[in-house]
């Protein structure tokens, strides 16, 4: 947020709920109502984001669902950004090769240049 307010930078704020559907269904909640909390929840999250960073600059939250990957790089071809920034957690090369790598398959398939930022190891 800091860069786009020095850029004046239009910015979309994604997140991505996966399906519903992963969940146990002996949770006592429905499919639909399973997704319309995590969307609420995300929407929440997303507007709190807003508030604390973006200062003087137009953010558009935008809440997806699905695979991450694949609806991160679907609304890359429909909103044609200069540049994708995401967080990505500080893991070990071991678990990367184990759990994959959702920014590095980012990387590999962004039409435009992607920019990761580490999340901060606290100790």
């Amino acid at each position: 947020m800091a860069l786009a307010n020095k850029l004046n930078a239009q910015v979309y704020l994604v997140h991505v709920n996966p399906l519903a559907l992963e969940y146990t269904p002996d949770s006592g909640m429905s499919v639909a109502q399973i997704e319309m909390r995590m969307r609420q929840q995300a929407q929440e999250l997303l507007q709190e984001i807003i508030q604390l960073y973006a200062h003087s600059i137009e953010v558009i939250p935008l809440v997806l669902e699905g695979t991450t990957e694949k609806e991160i790089l679907a609304a890359v071809q429909d909103i044609k950004p200069e540049l994708l920034i995401l967080g990505t957690h500080a893991r070990k090369p071991w678990q990367e090769m184990l759990l994959g790598s959702i920014s590095e398959s980012l990387v590999r398939h962004s039409p435009c240049p992607v920019m990761l930022i580490r999340e901060s190891e606290i100790e």
